[in-house]
């Protein structure tokens, strides 16, 4: 019988040894990561009714974009579940979207564990990775009747064609855009390339620099050469 209890007393010891191991035994776990590519600010992050707003790095500069190490306030249980999301807003009408940085989109990063069991891992590192908006440029095409007119977008180290063919006649506005969309902050500038045959096409608002939205003002208005 003394063996018997001198065994079970050793078993114990082993299990309560494992069970700190792996997290047990009142151990509490900090919830935080890296956010990526953050360059304006906030990033909110949101779980177990905690919030936190992430601002970019103080250090960075326009070439050099520093990553944001963060941890939420409270730490966790052994066994409690997380779920780390980006803030989630209602409107008037009762839709819910993400809530964005300005100028940027943000998601988890490839790697990351964003929702998991406190404990089942040592360290809970839930990263995001934050991306400048890139919209789209474009416009109408006016008064074009046959021919291929040839747009070229060539600004910021930026090339990026775009070809309009009339698909009716009379001539109706065309509209058009880039397949190349634009960074945020970067500018741009589209010229007629190539004018159709018997055209000579003039644009309209030409340059600029990106915002957060897509540029649909880019009109070009085609003109028939005089016979």
């Amino acid at each position: 019988m003394k063996n018997n209890v001198s065994a079970r007393a050793g078993l114990a010891l082993v299990m309560a040894a494992a069970l700190a191991s792996c997290g047990g035994g009142g151990s509490k776990y900090t919830i935080g990561g890296v956010v990526y590519g953050l360059q304006y600010g906030p990033l909110v992050l949101t779980t177990n009714g905690m919030e936190t707003a992430i601002q970019p790095n103080t250090t960075n500069t326009a070439t050099d974009i520093k990553d944001v190490t963060y941890a939420f306030p409270d730490k966790l249980e052994y066994g409690d579940v997380y779920n780390v999301i980006q803030k989630q807003v209602t409107d008037a009408s009762g839709n819910v979207t993400i809530q964005q940085p300005p100028h940027q989109v943000c998601g988890p990063a490839s790697n990351s564990r964003t929702s998991d069991t406190a404990g089942r891992l040592s360290v809970i590192s839930a990263d995001f990775v934050c991306q400048l908006v890139t919209p789209t440029i474009g416009g109408k095409v006016k008064g074009l009747g046959a021919g291929t007119l040839v747009l070229n977008n060539g600004s910021d180290s930026l090339f990026s064609i775009a070809a309009v063919t009339p698909a009716v006649t009379p001539p109706a506005d065309i509209a058009y855009t880039f397949s190349v969309p634009v960074t945020y902050g970067k500018t741009y500038g589209v010229t007629v390339q190539t004018n159709p045959a018997g055209y000579t096409c003039t644009v309209a608002n030409p340059t600029g620099t990106m915002g957060d939205n897509p540029v649909t003002n880019i009109d070009v208005t085609c003109v028939a050469n005089p016979a």
